[in-house]
């Protein structure tokens, strides 16, 4: 038998019970506002009208904080050149890159509901 996650758990405070529901839906959340947030700054990068580098660093700050929570993102830091915990060099290589992930990205993650 396949083991289910209880929908409820002991909180630990004077045995009083705490659902699990409304803290996976917080999480749940969280992961929906920031990738609405990252996918705002792609669409920025994309079309020209956000700075490259600063809207890729502004992304990964978004993952990073998120604690990998949106794991759509991570393909992004896997661009081949292109080191977001290293030194960046921003040329045109660096900002063709970059919009292009962007463009695909956006292709790729549609946003939710639409």
């Amino acid at each position: 038998m396949p083991f289910r996650q209880p929908l409820f758990v002991a909180s630990g405070r004077d045995d009083t019970i705490e659902s699990v529901a409304p803290r996976r839906r917080r999480s749940t959340e969280r992961r929906l506002r920031a990738l609405e947030k990252a996918r705002l700054v792609l669409e920025a990068v994309a079309d020209g009208s956000r700075n490259t580098y600063e809207g890729y660093r502004e992304v990964y700050a978004i993952y990073i904080d998120t604690s990998g929570l949106v794991e759509e993102l991570k393909p992004l830091f896997r661009l081949p050149g292109v080191y977001p915990d290293g030194p960046i060099t921003v040329d045109d290589d660096f900002r063709r890159t970059v919009i292009a992930a962007a463009t695909d990205w956006l292709k790729h993650n549609s946003p939710a509901g639409g």
